[in-house]
């Protein structure tokens, strides 16, 4: 898909999340965080969310997913969830003869969840409102710098990480891409496992500083790797 195919078919995906975003269908996850521009698989079970994904496919094939506040209250119907979500579309669906999905959620936009709907369905919903990832009055030229420390600490983990590892090609991917939000979100996606820090970036609007949050946590990472011919890792 070309560069302008690709920015008009995100478009028409916020157009669809405009439309979805007065009763948004909310799948309320421990520890899940899910980033625009990057799929993410689940194997929905419960009877409650298999409703929910029933309704979805049937109409606009629109989910968020929302990552609960305390992973102790996954069993509650109401568990308080944080406020910050990411929204997306089902690329892929498979009905298992239990009843049970595997689904392939590609994430749009960050979504700000406001009130919870008393809707009567089993699963929940929210009103909620897009969000808009916030540059610098001069646009992105502005962060080149930013940008190219991510470029480098990735390029660095790649060096150091097996062939098989999948980071070279998301290397590749990263030096080829020129959206530093997209950027930053593509490597939160693939490197940070920990699903604080994978929070904090997901709720931090300001391309600038998301990318410091990503350049800090990837370098870190470095410093727990051995170098490759004893050299160090780079700084943050």
């Amino acid at each position: 898909m070309s560069g302008r195919a690709e920015s008009l078919a995100a478009e028409t995906l916020r157009e669809l999340l405009g439309g979805a975003a007065s009763a948004l269908k909310v799948f309320p996850l421990p520890g899940a965080v899910v980033f625009p521009g990057t799929p993410a698989p689940f194997h929905i079970f419960e009877a409650r969310y298999r409703a929910m994904t029933a309704d979805a496919l049937a109409s606009d094939r629109i989910l968020a997913v929302a990552t609960l506040r305390s992973p102790h209250d996954a069993a509650l119907e109401r568990a308080p969830v944080h406020p910050i979500a990411c929204a997306g579309v089902i690329e892929e669906d498979e009905k298992l003869a239990d009843g049970r999905y595997h689904i392939l959620l590609r994430g749009v936009s960050r979504v700000r969840l406001a009130d919870e709907l008393d809707t009567g369905k089993p699963y929940r919903e929210f009103r909620a409102k897009l969000l808009d990832d916030v540059y610098p009055l001069a646009g992105p030229s502005a962060l080149a710098s930013e940008a190219e420390a991510l470029e480098q600490v990735v390029l660095e983990l790649a060096r150091r990480l097996p062939a098989d590892s999948g980071v070279p090609e998301l290397a590749e991917a990263v030096v080829r891409m020129r959206v530093p939000a997209r950027m930053a979100d593509l490597v939160a996606a693939a490197v940070l496992g920990e699903a604080e820090a994978r929070l904090r970036v997901l709720s931090e609007l300001g391309v600038g500083e998301r990318l410091e949050i990503v350049v800090r946590e990837v370098a870190a990472l470095l410093l727990r790797l051995p170098g490759k011919g004893g050299s160090p890792a780079p700084r943050a």
